[in-house]
């Protein structure tokens, strides 16, 4: 290695300078960093929370709902039968078997209410799009029913104005004094003759 021995403080020296610019006062105002990004954080929440939810959003948690609880009834109804089951062999499982079947009750009016509220949501939303597809359809049928001529639309550069005056103007006509001379046959012919000779 044919290094001078330099180089390696030179290297050595850099590298305190880069630790001691960039990275010590990163790490001194870490807690200034840590609570400008719980500002920007609470503030996106807040923004969220403020922003009201569409049909979509809401029937699509409603249904997320729905789900979760079905499967907690399907769970406490399970452990509502195993429950009663060891309740025959020992008296003190009645407790949980009470446990079990209010959990499962509540998940299933938990339930049944989103699914009332969801299939509410979800037939406005199907009749506001009936609605629309039958508008869009009626106005393309009477836009089809119409046999009329249309002209193709032109661009905005290149149509022409309407005001019923001419853009460009016609060219002036005007009458020649001497027209040429008319050729006869024979004239025709000696033309031809020398062409043909070249």
């Amino acid at each position: 290695m044919d290094n001078s021995v330099g180089l390696g403080g030179v290297t050595l020296l850099l590298a305190a300078v880069v630790w001691l610019l960039v990275f010590v006062p990163g790490y001194t105002k870490r807690s200034q960093i840590r609570e400008t990004t719980k500002v920007v954080k609470a503030s996106a929440k807040q923004t969220m929370a403020e922003q009201p939810l569409t049909d979509d959003q809401r029937l699509r948690r409603l249904i997320n709902t729905q789900r979760s609880f079905s499967v907690i009834f399907i769970l406490g109804l399970l452990g509502s039968v195993a429950s009663a089951v060891a309740a025959m062999a020992e008296n003190s499982w009645w407790f949980g078997f009470a446990a079990a079947l209010l959990l499962t009750l509540g998940s299933l009016f938990i339930q049944r209410a989103a699914a009332s509220q969801a299939a509410a949501i979800a037939s406005r939303l199907h009749r506001n799009r009936q609605q629309v597809r039958q508008s869009a359809a009626r106005t393309q049928a009477a836009r089809n029913k119409s046999r009329e001529w249309s002209p193709n639309p032109i661009p905005a550069p290149l149509a022409p104005k309407q005001s019923g005056e001419l853009v460009q103007p016609l060219a002036e006509v005007i009458e020649i004094d001497q027209p040429k001379r008319s050729l006869a046959a024979k004239e025709i012919d000696e033309i031809l003759a020398r062409r043909r000779a070249i």
